[in-house]
Parts: C-alpha cells; structure tokens; sequence
C-alpha cells in the first residue's frame, strides 16, 4: 500500500493551520494557505469560505482602506 505524501488536500493540519492563523488575527497567512488548497482542491468549500473571511478580515487594515474611509466621512 503505498503512502501519501503530505498535501493541502490530504493533510486536514493545512485547514487547520488556515483557520488558526485566521483566528490570532493573520488574515494574509489564512489567505495564503487557503489559496494554496483551492489550487488543488477547487470544490473545497470550506476553504473557501475560510478564504472569504479571511480577505475580509483585511478589510479595514491597510492605509488606503483608512484614507478612503476618511475622504468619504469628510464628503457627507
């Protein structure tokens, strides 16, 4: 019987690595293994709601997301 090599779509440690990372408040990281398993697994969908929330766990952090934000409360 031969063994399995180690992959984000055999390995569940992968989903719950994304997860984790999500949770201690690394969006990107949850990202980046998210998108690592939905290259192999496209259908995993799971994964990609974990991916969802994780890009909008960003939304909001980055300096553009701020000054945006800015300009649109100085205009009302």
């Amino acid at each position: 019987m031969s063994e399995l090599s180690p992959s984000p779509r055999n390995d569940p440690r992968a989903v719950a690595k994304a997860e984790r990372y999500r949770l201690l408040n690394e969006p990107q990281e949850a990202e980046s293994i998210c998108r690592d398993i939905l290259a192999i697994d496209a259908g995993n969908h799971d994964v990609l709601v974990m991916l969802l929330l994780s890009i909008t766990d960003q939304f909001g952090k980055s300096p553009t997301w701020a000054s945006a934000r800015r300009g649109r409360s100085s205009t009302n």
